[in-house]
């Protein structure tokens, strides 16, 4: 599943590690047909750095549903407020319903 590779990524596991956003992205890049330079775009992206506060993982997802026009973006909203309470950066790691890994993983498999 791309959850877990996006996971391995973002935790260093015998691949480069990387940022919650890029992990999402590159975890998503072959099965989506999606090129480096998306990858690369979303090194800013992390630590609540993402456009409108939003957890990096749930903005990599919504910006690959988006370009692929896969219309998925309703239900990741959706799914990460019910799971995480919320997706903004800051309000999912205060609530502690996720971890950071679980956010990457979640994201990657509601797109993959």
């Amino acid at each position: 599943m791309v959850g877990s590779t996006a996971r391995k990524h973002y935790l260093g596991q015998g691949v480069a590690r990387l940022g919650c956003a890029q992990a999402v992205a590159e975890a998503l890049r072959e099965p989506l047909g999606l090129d480096e330079a998306f990858v690369g775009s979303m090194a800013g992206a992390r630590g609540g750095r993402a456009p409108g506060g939003y957890c990096g993982a749930v903005y990599a997802a919504l910006t690959a549903s988006a370009m692929k026009s896969l219309n998925k973006e309703t239900a990741i909203e959706e799914h990460f407020m019910k799971e995480a309470g919320a997706v903004t950066c800051r309000e999912i790691r205060a609530n502690g319903k996720l971890t950071c890994a679980d956010c990457v993983e979640h994201a990657a498999n509601l797109v993959g």
